[in-house]
């Protein structure tokens, strides 16, 4: 027997009389009974292309809800409830439908940034005044493809699945979803520090540097390749794979302060288990696997692992600030690798292997020395590392370190 939720009482107007029902909250679908009835009238599942919207008036610290309308055999229902029952079933339910009237709810502020289909912009709402961000997608421009549709329902769905997960706030967290006759409105989570790369631009103009060198100190760069790999860990144990990661994908949560970086932008993510990818051939250039950019119908399906690669580039790239978008080619010969210590060197040779099955999981990653202490690092190292018995004060010298060739972005030559 299912265990409702959440109950409470609505009442729908017929011709001649009131109808009085028994609404209960289930895990999947919000199920409308008639008193005296045992079986209930109407079913709304809990999924995406459920429509239902919310009348009645919204204020600063007002919510005056008379109750909510939805599509049952093509025609509309009106269900009137109490405001307080309105406002605990949207706060349940969640993300799990999509929601009509977004200006009832939302105030826009400004928009923040703008793609070929779709927009990002800063929200007020309107009841309890804290910021949010939306990102707005066009109907028209989905609906050109199927498989943009699919890749839209992927993004959807991922970012509703990461919320039970999300409770160290390693991804953007999706609050609900609204529609109108011409867009999707995503509402997220306000990320105030915006992206990697901004954060990285603003240091440069702060410490008047005229040149990419190295800005992030280390200590910095292993919070940031933490806290990356331990959210990249957790998309591929729910067998998730994000397909697009880079210093633009990856936001702070507050200025300044990596400890708080998030991935983004689930619009390329989709599930490994599904039968066929929708874009295979996606990405960012620079930043996507050899199996990516090698990619022709019919091949084997590439797995989670294309995104250790990416994260392998945005290691490069917190190093050296080298542009991968500038250039696709690899120099395994750059001198500047003889200024990066030795565990630091083989564990980006093991993120950019050209096999995936040889580059290391998200999870391998976090158990590397690089992000060991001292006194960690004294320990006999797993034979996966290519050393045994090494101890701290003759790491940095150990020779099969120092003969691992690691993959190196080449400088872009200045265009005449």
């Amino acid at each position: 027997m299912k265990t409702s939720s959440y109950s409470f009482v609505g009442i729908r107007k017929h011709f001649w009389k009131e109808v009085f029902y028994n609404i209960q909250l289930y895990q999947d679908s919000i199920e409308m009974t008639e008193i005296k009835s045992k079986s209930p009238k109407y079913i709304l599942p809990l999924k995406l292309s459920t429509v239902i919207e919310i009348t009645g008036q919204v204020s600063k610290n007002n919510r005056n809800f008379s109750g909510f309308q939805f599509k049952y055999k093509d025609t509309n229902k009106l269900m009137n409830c109490r405001s307080s029952d309105i406002a605990i079933l949207m706060d349940m339910v969640s993300n799990q439908i999509t929601f009509l009237n977004i200006t009832m709810f939302y105030q826009a502020i400004e928009i923040i940034g703008r793609g070929s289909s779709s927009s990002v912009s800063v929200l007020i709402d309107t009841y309890s005044q804290e910021q949010f961000a939306v990102k707005s997608i066009d109907k028209e421009y989905l609906q050109k493809n199927d498989k943009l549709q699919i890749l839209f329902e992927n993004e959807v769905k991922i970012l509703q699945e990461l919320t039970k997960y999300n409770h160290q706030n390693y991804f953007v967290h999706l609050y609900r979803v609204f529609e109108s006759k011409t867009s999707y409105y995503l509402i997220l989570n306000l990320m105030k520090g915006k992206s990697l790369t901004a954060y990285y631009n603003k240091i440069k103009v702060s410490n008047n540097k005229q040149s990419d060198s190295k800005l992030f100190s280390s200590d910095i760069i292993k919070l940031i390749m933490r806290r990356l790999f331990s959210g990249v860990s957790l998309l591929h144990c729910h067998r998730i794979i994000h397909r697009d990661l880079k210093p633009d994908n990856l936001l702070l949560l507050e200025p300044n302060n990596v400890d708080t970086l998030a991935i983004a932008d689930f619009g390329l993510a989709t599930y490994s288990n599904v039968e066929k990818y929708s874009y295979p051939i996606c990405g960012t250039k620079g930043y996507m696997a050899p199996e990516i950019t090698h990619y022709k119908d019919g091949q084997i399906k590439y797995d989670e692992q294309i995104d250790i690669y990416s994260i392998g580039v945005i290691f490069i790239w917190l190093q050296f600030f080298y542009n991968p978008r500038l250039t696709g080619d690899i120099d395994r010969h750059n001198p500047k690798l003889l200024k990066l210590d030795s565990i630091t060197q083989n564990l980006l040779n093991n993120l950019l292997k050209s096999n995936p099955k040889e580059r290391l999981s998200a999870q391998a990653a976090l158990d590397h020395p690089y992000f060991q202490t001292d006194e960690t690092t004294k320990k006999t190292f797993q034979s996966q590392y290519g050393f045994e018995n090494v101890d701290c004060d003759s790491i940095i010298q150990h020779e099969d370190l120092k003969n691992y060739s690691l993959p190196m972005m080449k400088k872009p030559q200045r265009q005449i």
